[in-house]
């Protein structure tokens, strides 16, 4: 090794920092190799010009054609620049070039893929469609104290003002029961009150808001509405002097098909999740009007906080409004769930919340039952829609009593913001944080830094004059991560906060360290 050789500069140019730089010879040195060979990934690192090219490359990236491989087109390829092939380093497969690189490439000019200092590109691919803006939809803990609330509600005002307009936001409220916030209903605060002792699957909650298909079709066919009903849309105005009486009722007829088939996701995202331009006003008299959960607790029992319940209830709107788009559950809660699924301690003051002699002794009955529901919720992820493949591993899984596998990356983010002196559950809300990407705060009180800091944090956005992504929130929603070796190298695992994708390959390695057994993992949010 030289002297004086930074062996961090590497991680400042290419946003990658491993444990060894050199690579063993031979079988015995890899043998006496006692910490195995990692690399420290940062996704979404910023990189300098010259370690990467300054814009999106936006075109689809050139793979391998081997089956087995699919890598990318990459600066550690050789190229035969006479007969327009490139050789790939991982299975050494010799691969045509496309006709447009063909015309145009030699070696004086070099597609961004192959300047040897550009070892990281980022594509912009044209085959995905523009997911929109985020959404964001805050859960707010109403048992804590009014102090407490009051600080809160501040807090997620401040919030709103550093989203972009065009982002969605939702209001959940919960203590006993679980409340929905309608922010498109213009004049007055409205909200469904839904139980808190029980779960709710997206079908449930499409019913309950009044966003079935047979709720719509009946009113517009002059059936009276369910209790919970919006009011049916405004009817066209009655034909004018010189408008057939024909042509008004098929405008009646067409309005009627266009409002039944519209599908719960549209009816949510224009009552439920609005962008922040038209609900910031609604949004933040809620905030100013928040009272404590107004049921009353007998000295001797805990509040009643459902909290499990109104993950649910958040998840399944999503689900129903945005399968495909990234968003973010940020819960805010003051106190351990004691009501409804997912519920860690009795309301029974006499019982007291299990400690680490009651967990390794598993003497904790409600610890298992209470990791496996947020597990669940974890998920469960893309069965709002209709998502084929999410409905058929999740079938799959229930037959074997098992949780179902990821199929594809998560695109909603769960956040965990907990303020409180007593144990609050992080510990069986662990699962679905982790494999969703999300974030765990943990404080004192919403006043203090701790939170209020960390709160605003999330919502940091790219630098004005960065390319392309200037101004913008500097999250992503539905990562993933898949490595490629070569012959010689077997992939063992990955240790963070990710979740596998089960796709087995010639290069997993038996030996598992972390998250193994594959060697494509879901990130969720990042």
């Amino acid at each position: 090794m030289q002297e004086g050789w930074d062996v961090t500069s590497l991680e400042s140019t290419h946003g990658v920092r491993l444990s060894f730089h050199n690579w063993p010879s031979n079988r015995l040195e890899a043998t006496r190799i006692i910490a195995p060979i990692g690399a420290i990934y940062t996704p979404l690192a910023r990189l300098p010009n010259t370690s990467a090219p300054p814009t999106a490359l936006p075109y689809e990236p050139i793979r391998c054609s081997s089956v087995t491989c699919n890598a990318v087109l990459n600066p550690y390829c050789q190229v035969d620049f006479r007969s327009k092939l490139w050789v790939c380093p991982f299975c050494t497969n010799r691969n045509h070039f496309p006709s447009h690189y063909a015309d145009n490439i030699n070696e004086q000019n070099l597609p961004a893929e192959l300047i040897p200092q550009f070892t990281t590109c980022e594509y912009e691919l044209p085959s995905i469609p523009d997911a929109g803006s985020p959404a964001f939809i805050f859960c707010v803990d109403t048992c804590c104290h009014a102090e407490e609330l009051s600080e809160l509600a501040d807090s997620i005002s401040q919030a709103l003002n550093l989203l972009p307009e065009d982002c969605l936001v939702g209001l959940i409220t919960y203590g006993t029961n679980v409340q929905v916030h309608e922010l498109g209903f213009e004049g007055l605060q409205k909200n469904y009150v839904l139980r808190g002792n029980k779960e709710y699957i997206p079908s449930k909650v499409q019913e309950l808001l009044g966003c079935g298909m047979r709720h719509v079709v009946g009113r517009n066919a002059g059936a009276p509405a369910h209790k919970g009903a919006p009011p049916a849309p405004p009817a066209p105005a009655a034909p004018g002097p010189g408008m057939p009486q024909g042509s008004h009722q098929a405008q009646i007829q067409n309005q009627a098909q266009q409002n039944a088939y519209a599908g719960p996701g549209q009816h949510i995202l224009k009552r439920f999740l609005l962008p922040v331009s038209e609900c910031s006003l609604a949004l933040e008299s809620i905030l100013e009007d928040l009272r404590k959960d107004p049921w009353p607790v007998p000295s001797d029992r805990r509040a009643a906080r459902c909290t499990g319940c109104a993950l649910s209830v958040a998840t399944s709107i999503l689900d129903l409004a945005c399968a495909r788009r990234g968003a973010r559950i940020m819960l805010f809660t003051g106190g351990p769930c004691t009501s409804g699924p997912g519920a860690i301690v009795s309301r029974n003051k006499q019982a007291d919340m299990r400690s680490h002699a009651d967990l390794a002794k598993n003497a904790e009955p409600m610890h298992q039952p209470a990791c496996e529901y947020y597990a669940k919720l974890a998920h469960r992820q893309g069965m709002g829609q209709g998502n084929a493949a999410a409905i058929a591993a999740a079938e799959k899984s229930k037959k074997k009593n098992e949780l179902p596998m990821f199929t594809t990356p998560p695109m909603h983010v769960v956040d965990v913001f907990a303020c409180s002196l007593d144990q609050v559950g992080m510990l069986e809300m662990r699962e679905l944080v982790e494999a969703t990407g999300g974030l765990m705060v943990l404080g004192d009180s919403f006043g203090q830094s701790v939170f209020k800091e960390s709160l605003m944090r999330i919502f940091k956005r790219h630098p004005d004059d960065m390319p392309n992504d200037g101004g913008k929130m500097s999250m992503a929603f539905g990562a993933s991560m898949e490595i490629c070796t070569s012959r010689e190298a077997k992939v063992q695992g990955v240790i963070g906060p990710v979740t596998s994708l089960n796709k087995r390959g010639s290069n997993v390695s038996e030996i598992e360290i972390g998250e193994g057994g594959t060697n494509a993992w879901a990130l969720g949010g990042i």
